[in-house]
């Protein structure tokens, strides 16, 4: 039928929960179901608190609930990182071998429905800010260098299984303007306000600017990896508005 639309799951923590999020600008749900809009359903699976090893547990299931006869998943953007990357003191942290088996098992499970995988690596994160809005109650348990590492283990992952990525740290950075051999920002012996702060609302989570960022590169894996699934590319479902020269012809295009 015309109007069995497949997807695209969004498939994360709270970054990607809070994907819609319309208090900070820039909404980087809205715009990838924007751009897909009458082409390809966008389902929002965003954990916030989550991290790989929660994602590598339940993503068969969400896979299962996704896939049917009549509707598939055409793609997965697949974000975590961000909570492996906390201090190893603390319970949600996974180390960096961990997190790379976890993302090989996850993306396997994807392309095995058939679906293509965009892997997006954690962004920056910016101490001061984070201290600011979160006070002392998490003992900082964060650091920029520890999300970089595993934005870099999240692109080797990706480069591995030849699947598209998206390397949020390097892409904010860049976007900021800084380049490497500048001094890093977010770090705590760093300046307390730095660039980041327009792209983080609290040190860690994203800001109209950020999602934009990561927005405009996940459309741009998709083009130069996944032509197919081009939203330029894909027709849109059933007939424009104009070509309707009867209620039949739309009764026609659904059967």
């Amino acid at each position: 039928m015309a109007l069995s639309f497949d997807k695209i799951v969004l498939f994360g923590d709270s970054i990607t929960q809070l994907a819609y999020q319309q208090q900070c600008g820039f909404c980087f749900g809205s715009a990838i179901q924007h751009a897909y809009c009458r082409k390809l359903d966008v389902i929002l699976r965003g954990f916030g608190g989550y991290n790989s090893d929660h994602a590598a547990a339940i993503v068969d299931a969400l896979v299962q609930q996704e896939t049917s006869e009549k509707s598939k998943i055409k793609l997965m953007v697949v974000f975590f990182g961000t909570n492996d990357s906390i201090i190893p003191e603390s319970r949600n942290h996974v180390p960096v071998a961990r997190f790379k088996d976890n993302l090989r098992y996850i993306i396997s499970v994807g392309e095995r429905t058939g679906a293509k995988i965009v892997v997006v690596g954690p962004g920056p994160f910016n101490h001061y800010q984070f201290i600011d809005t979160q006070g002392d109650r998490f003992d900082c348990d964060r650091c920029t260098l520890r999300a970089r590492q595993y934005c870099d283990a999240a692109m080797e992952v990706a480069e591995e299984c030849n699947v598209a990525a998206v390397p949020l740290w390097d892409l904010i950075m860049a976007d900021l303007g800084w380049k490497e051999g500048d001094l890093i920002h977010g770090l705590p012996d760093g300046p307390a306000e730095t660039p980041l702060n327009l792209y983080l609302n609290d040190g860690v989570h994203y800001l109209g600017k950020a999602y934009e960022v990561e927005f405009l590169n996940v459309i741009r894996a998709i083009k130069e990896h996944y032509p197919e699934l081009d939203y330029e590319r894909i027709p849109e479902k059933l007939p424009k508005w104009e070509d309707l020269t009867s209620v039949e012809v739309l009764k026609a295009a659904i059967e």
